[in-house]
């Protein structure tokens, strides 16, 4: 796979895990399981209008994200999260739709990566 196509730099991502592409694929599985739950807490906040729950939701995703070297999706986290922390959620559900479409990028990307291998 191209190192410089998707929504995961797999170089940065293959330096952060040493090149271990077994911890790489245990690292994506946890991502996917973990993801779902993770949007769903960032939209539920959104809809209460909880900003300490979508600060904290937002900033957990973002780590995951920038942890597996997917900047694009982990900006749009961080957004939410500066959103969360200024408590303002003006822009949330706009920003939301943008983080979901992200991270279904990455998603696919994984499970791409992860039936090629």
């Amino acid at each position: 796979m191209n190192d410089l196509a998707g929504p995961i730099d797999m170089t940065e991502v293959m330096e952060i895990l040493d090149g271990d592409k077994e911890l790489l694929i245990e690292c994506f599985d946890e991502f996917l399981s973990d993801m779902p739950q993770t949007l769903a807490e960032i939209q539920s906040a959104i809809e209460q209008k909880n900003a300490l729950n979508l600060d904290e939701a937002a900033h957990k995703l973002k780590g995951s994200l920038r942890y597996l070297a997917a900047a694009q999706a982990a900006d749009v986290a961080c957004q939410l999260e500066i959103m969360g922390k200024e408590q303002n959620l003006e822009l949330s559900d706009d920003t939301f739709k943008t983080l979901s479409c992200e991270c279904e990028k990455v998603k696919e990307f994984m499970e791409q990566y992860k039936t090629k291998t």
